[in-house]
């Protein structure tokens, strides 16, 4: 059968890029675009809209959050599917109300629907009839439906890996409602109508029960070749049921396991990170202290084989990937700005050596270029990341090959 609808599918972190999810810092659904009008002029929506625009201009499609969001809440299923997972928990709150307040709700236009279910909406903002059904409605400070949370940062909560889709299942009820809010975009979006992918770790990738995973602890460095990091936020039964889903079909590809959780390293972006086909940016002093493990499965279904890496790490992924070695910038023989630089770099990688930048970390651009990589643009992103950190969290890749 021939398949149609926009392509889902990433095969690996450094291949060409050709489509990607964002969400700027302002929600415009009606405009088209992350941002609009006078609501665009802060200098985050500014740094924000000249990222898309480099990102069209090396021939990536740019998907919106709230464009797609707004073009799937014109269905009645996805408005009822969204609002009894987005009002979940504030029932005890609501009383007899809560059904009649999801009713008003599911009738207001797209744009007003989109926009409370982005920004958030208080008690006080119910129209008048609802404020004397309980207590918590004199309350404008009452968060009826509570605003997204760092809904600019697209890739930890969301990624797809070859066919599937990981939906993050981070604690929090604020968090819950980012998750949600992403499935009902991947669920009803016509973007996404007759496009072939699965929900890995979940049913529609809303469900309460998966274990922790961030998107952040995992890599693609080659075709069939995955490492996933052991962190606060990545379980191991995470990593565990993500492997059995990616050996469901294939067999032939490895996944590394990194354990970080006794070093001071928060995510493996931040040890690891492919820029090319042979090309690294590591701290292999963090490395060198992470446990590592090689996961292995003979058969499509057949229990997981774990075991300890038999070479450092570093060795192994270069024996995976079939490369003689690897061509390794490390962090820890830099010295300060340099090696400042390459810590917060996070970079998007638009094909193999080629990436977007943060102008901020031009000091390490040198080092970068004498590892054959080219600085496609740097850009100002001082008001996106106030960690410092680059703009690759702020794009979640949809196709690349």
């Amino acid at each position: 059968m021939t398949r149609s609808g926009t392509p889902v599918s990433v095969i690996n972190d450094i291949g060409v890029l050709r489509d990607v999810l964002v969400q700027g810092p302002m929600c415009s659904p009606e405009a088209g675009m992350g941002w609009g009008g006078e609501r665009g002029v802060d200098p985050a929506s500014r740094q924000h809209q000249r990222m898309v625009r480099e990102l069209e201009a090396a021939g990536v499609s740019v998907r919106r959050m709230d464009v797609l969001l707004r073009s799937a809440l014109g269905f009645a299923d996805a408005r009822d599917w969204i609002l009894e997972r987005r009002m979940t928990g504030a029932d005890h709150e609501l009383g007899n109300a809560g059904c009649d307040i999801i009713s008003w709700l599911s009738e207001q236009p797209a744009e007003t629907l989109t926009r409370c279910l982005m920004e958030g909406m208080k008690t006080g903002d119910l129209p008048s009839g609802f404020e004397r059904v309980g207590p918590s409605f004199d309350e404008n400070s009452h968060w009826l439906l509570p605003p997204l949370d760092g809904v600019m940062h697209l890739r930890e909560r969301f990624r797809v890996i070859d066919g599937g889709v990981v939906l993050a299942q981070p604690k929090g009820r604020s968090a819950r409602a980012n998750t949600i809010t992403l499935a009902t975009v991947l669920n009803f979006a016509p973007l996404f109508d007759q496009s072939r992918f699965e929900f890995w770790l979940s049913a529609d990738g809303a469900d309460r029960s998966c274990p922790p995973v961030s998107g952040n602890d995992i890599a693609m460095p080659g075709d069939r070749i995955w490492v996933g990091a052991i962190t606060a936020n990545t379980s191991v039964q995470a990593l565990s049921l993500l492997a059995a889903s990616l050996f469901r079909q294939d067999c032939s590809g490895a996944v590394f396991w990194l354990d970080l959780t006794g070093t001071d390293c928060a995510c493996l972006d931040d040890c690891f990170l492919p820029l090319s086909r042979d090309c690294m940016l590591v701290d292999e002093n963090l490395l060198g202290r992470a446990n590592s493990f090689l996961v292995r499965s003979a058969n499509p279904g057949a229990p997981l084989g774990i075991e300890p890496c038999r070479l450092p790490f570093l060795d192994a992924l270069a024996q995976g990937l079939g490369v003689k070695e690897l061509d390794l910038i490390d962090v820890r023989h830099q010295q300060p700005p340099v090696s400042q630089g390459l810590r917060r770099l996070a970079p998007i990688v638009l094909s193999p050596g080629r990436i977007i930048a943060f102008e901020e970390h031009q000091d390490a651009f040198r080092v970068l270029e004498q590892h054959g990589i080219e600085i496609v643009a740097a850009i100002s992103g001082g008001a996106l990341s106030p960690e410092g950190k680059g703009p690759r969290g702020l794009v979640s890749p949809l196709h690349a090959t």
